[in-house]
């Protein structure tokens, strides 16, 4: 079991004492949460306890309140994951896993669900220099299992919109660069994937914000994932989500329509076979 995995298993297992001391279940829990203005089900509350779902920051304040635990569970939560870095990540990858569809706009990088092994080595070599040659494989191997397994399946439905830039950027080396394209090239000709392009000159150009991923799944609230080299956000409010969604439109209308976007990675293969 990874670190981030124990971590969730014992703040469930607190949470689970708090409520029982607190001579609550899990629907009163879930319902009193409820009535302080955001929903959440008995099953989330189960999620939580069980180690299978993470509490949000703004959950575990409300947990605290409502089960009069001084602070604890945010004390343990610090305890158990320092910046929760690990966890909040471990729980973004098993929802994107888990997604009825992903809409998802990337500026500098193929998201790391299509990377290939190369292509993620080289990203995670050169972006984290402070890491050892063995951890560079080794989580290189673990993006690229998980990608085989994305390839492979049915859901969720994947929506990409890159930045033209993508495609002229050589991480690694130029080879390395073209087996990324090619693997991308042959999910959208499986109909697995559909990719838009934004021209780099395109004057509406709305991916300033940075990256962005949507994940909707149909029994969860739509979550939207954004992070930068340092660190992460998690956006669950209804508006922080309409407003994603509404730049992902702006940037659907902007970009290259999916058969332009794939004759233009194609154009780049071959760039790069001339180089």
């Amino acid at each position: 079991m990874h670190t981030d995995e124990r971590a969730l298993k014992a703040f469930g297992r607190e949470l689970r004492r708090l409520r029982v001391e607190a001579e609550l279940t899990q629907q009163a829990l879930a319902r009193r949460v409820s009535q302080r203005g955001t929903t959440i089900s008995d099953s989330h509350v189960s999620d939580i306890e069980n180690g299978r779902a993470m509490a949000r920051p703004w959950l575990r304040k409300l947990l605290d309140e409502i089960l009069e635990s001084d602070g604890r569970l945010e004390q343990l939560w610090e305890e158990l994951t320092g910046s929760g870095r690990q966890v909040w990540l471990h729980e973004v990858t098993k929802r994107t896993h888990a997604a009825d569809a992903l809409l998802e706009y990337q500026p500098l990088v193929f998201p790391s669900y299509l990377q290939t092994e190369k292509y993620a080595h080289a990203l995670i070599r050169y972006g984290s220099p402070w890491l050892s040659g063995r951890e560079v494989r080794a989580l290189a191997k673990e993006r690229r299992e998980r990608a085989e397994r994305m390839a492979k399946a049915e859901l969720p439905s994947l929506w990409l919109i890159i930045d033209q830039s993508v495609l002229a950027r050589r991480y690694g080396s130029p080879g390395i660069q073209r087996e990324q394209l090619a693997h991308v090239a042959s999910l959208v000709d499986g109909d697995r994937l559909t990719v838009q392009m934004v021209p780099t000159n395109s004057p509406r150009h709305a991916g300033n914000s940075g990256p962005r991923r949507i994940i909707t799944t149909a029994d969860e609230p739509e979550m939207v994932y954004m992070e930068s080299a340092e660190e992460g956000r998690i956006i669950t409010d209804s508006a922080g989500i309409f407003r994603s969604r509404l730049l992902f439109t702006a940037l659907q209308g902007a970009a290259r329509d999916p058969q332009e976007t794939l004759q233009a990675i194609r154009d780049e293969m071959r760039k790069i076979d001339d180089e």
